[in-house]
């Protein structure tokens, strides 16, 4: 029976395993035991996710496509089924939360659960963790990791040390001293960049990390340098928030594709953005929602990324106003000798779209818009999405699905957690 210090946070982070290709797995049970390999399906796309049958063969998350298949030819090659796998984590929150009121979904495939209320209701920590585990496997048909820690940090940290289907238990009195011997890149937000950084310094492991005065490491690091002081020495005071199941939809919706080829001709990278907007403004409507504030994201040649937002007068939920604020912002982007390598829009500030603008008594061109958009959705809906397209998108080359990179490379580490 597992023991806890009395006054010491518990905090569970549960990671599903390999969630987009254990989805598929679930969905076709010819599937399982094979190696599945989910991704952009073009010469350019990247991998999203890899079975752990996949994983044996060297493969790997963000590995380009064609050397995934160099490895392992005889996988299955999927496409990202984006709306599958959303309402597998939908229901997967749902589950989750029954053990507790407070839950942050960091992500589509990963949470943060606070269950230091929760024991005695059931039967200690080890009786919940079984129970979690029990209740995702056979209610969805896919096994989780779950790090236990005091914090956020360390339990993220733990849940990818026994994986897949595994639990790892960092207790209070162990800290820091447990850390020591990870390497600095177990430290979540910590890149190649950091990592070299550190290197020259001399600085290789979280023990070696903790010796450095903090006032050095923001001297070389800024901000973030602090974070890594706090983080070699397993401390983090952020809290798990209350969950309201509604948040999750408000947040932001976004879409974003690696381009086949690298390119700053502006024709194309439009169309690009068109079809993004489509997307975006197809999942908006389907959600019954708004948004007010558009972004742009554009990844140049050399990796440096470009992100520009713009709100606008009124929220709306239509394509060709999403894309037209943010084909503006897109001109605004100085490539220098760069190309555009990924580009992406997303929206967020959103509200339920009743009543969310205000229509005009003399122009109801919005709303007949709005009723134009909708009827192409119930068409799209019926025959699929290539029954009825733009003019301007009939010769669209084809793109990778969703790159996998993380969406918040500009956001603090701490908040990420």
């Amino acid at each position: 029976m597992t023991r806890w210090p009395p006054g010491e946070r518990i905090i569970l982070h549960v990671d599903f395993d390999a969630f987009f290709a254990s989805v598929e797995q679930q969905r076709n049970p010819q599937l399982r035991g094979r190696p599945v390999i989910v991704g952009g399906q073009s010469q350019r796309g990247v991998v999203s996710a890899a079975s752990y049958e996949a994983r044996s063969y060297g493969v790997h998350s963000a590995m380009p496509m064609w050397e995934a298949r160099r490895r392992c030819p005889h996988a299955a090659f999927l496409p990202v089924d984006g709306q599958a796998y959303a309402e597998a984590s939908r229901r997967a929150r749902e589950i989750l939360a029954q053990f507790t009121p407070r839950m942050d979904p960091a992500s589509i495939d990963e949470a943060y659960l606070d269950v230091t209320g929760s024991l005695r209701l059931f039967g200690g920590l080890d009786n919940l963790i079984a129970r979690i585990k029990g209740d995702i496997r056979q209610q969805l048909g896919i096994t989780i990791s779950i790090g236990v820690a005091p914090n956020r940090l360390v339990a993220k940290i733990a849940s990818d040390w026994n994986k897949p289907d595994g639990i790892t238990i960092v207790h209070p009195d162990e800290l820091p001293e447990r850390l020591f011997d990870l390497p600095v890149d177990d430290i979540p937000g910590v890149g190649d960049v950091t990592k070299q950084k550190l290197a020259r310094m001399g600085v290789h492991t979280l023990g070696q990390l903790a010796k450095i005065p903090k006032t050095l490491l923001e001297r070389h690091f800024g901000s973030h340098g602090g974070y890594l002081w706090r983080a070699s020495r397993g401390q983090d005071d952020a809290p798990v928030p209350w969950y309201d199941p509604g948040e999750d939809s408000r947040k932001q919706i976004s879409r974003e594709e690696t381009l086949a080829e690298d390119t700053r001709d502006l024709e194309v990278l439009e169309q690009r953005l068109l079809a993004l907007c489509e997307e975006v403004g197809w999942r908006l409507r389907r959600a019954g929602q708004r948004a007010r504030t558009v972004t742009l994201k554009v990844k140049l040649s050399n990796f440096k990324l470009f992100t520009r937002s713009e709100t606008l007068e009124e929220p709306t939920e239509l394509d060709e106003v999403i894309f037209e604020r943010a084909s503006k912002l897109l001109r605004r982007v100085k490539f220098g000798a760069q190309q555009a390598r990924l580009i992406g829009v997303g929206v967020s500030n959103l509200s339920d779209g009743a009543g969310a603008g205000q229509l005009s008594l003399f122009d109801d061109s919005r709303e007949r818009r709005s009723e134009l958009a909708r009827a192409r959705d119930a068409i799209a809906d019926r025959f699929g999405k290539s029954a009825i397209t733009r003019a301007r998108l009939v010769h669209e080359q084809e793109v990778s699905d969703e790159d996998p990179e993380n969406d918040a490379l500009d956001e603090d580490p701490l908040q990420r957690l």
